[in-house]
């Protein structure tokens, strides 16, 4: 029984380890550089073909929120009560 756990252990290890190294060649490269010290690169400014029309692109609603101003007669009540 031993002898079973310690050979699936070392293929654990080897297996990964293979998984490892595949990954460290193909994996993520930080930073890449391009030369284009050789060559001549032509090209244009795309840009769209219609005009943008600034201005206020919000709506002005006016709010449902009505404040009130004096509320002591209210407050004279509840102090009344206790």
């Amino acid at each position: 029984m031993r002898k079973l756990i310690a050979a699936v252990a070392a293929a654990a290890l080897l297996g990964s380890s293979g998984m490892a190294l595949a990954q460290g060649a193909a994996g993520y490269v930080k930073k890449k550089v391009f030369d284009f010290q050789g060559d001549d690169i032509e090209g244009s400014l795309l840009s769209p073909s219609g005009e943008f029309l600034g201005g206020d692109l919000k709506p002005n609603f006016k709010t449902l929120i009505e404040y009130r101003y004096d509320f002591t007669p209210e407050m004279v009540k509840s102090a009344e009560d206790i």
